[in-house]
């Protein structure tokens, strides 16, 4: 099953991750939740990149779905900007703003 198609099973739970981020929060900080509440899931996407740079390629397509689905989300795109990615090095990426009221 594609990234794609697993991110959109998971809509509904989506939403209350990024409505229990701070209102300002990061790709990163997203992923973790994400991960955290659909380990198996999270590992196999990983999985299917095994020998292709699978952090970089599944972060940045869950990135690319929350980017696609910012409006059904109630996020909008903020700066691009520094934060620690799962192996503790930094990456610029990109920060999001949402309004927790709209986002319940």
């Amino acid at each position: 099953m594609s990234i794609d198609n697993i991110m959109k099973m998971k809509m509904s739970e989506i939403k209350i991750i990024i409505s229990d981020l701070p209102e300002r929060f990061s790709s990163h900080d997203f992923i973790e939740k994400f991960a955290k509440k659909f380990e198996l899931e999270y590992i196999g996407m990983l999985a299917e990149y095994k020998d292709q740079g699978a952090f970089r390629i599944v972060h940045s397509q869950i990135a690319k779905f929350l980017s696609l689905n910012k409006k059904t989300f109630g996020i909008e795109k903020d700066e691009r900007n520094s934060s620690e990615n799962v192996f503790g090095d930094r990456d610029v990426i990109q920060w999001w703003i949402h309004d927790k009221e709209k986002n319940l």
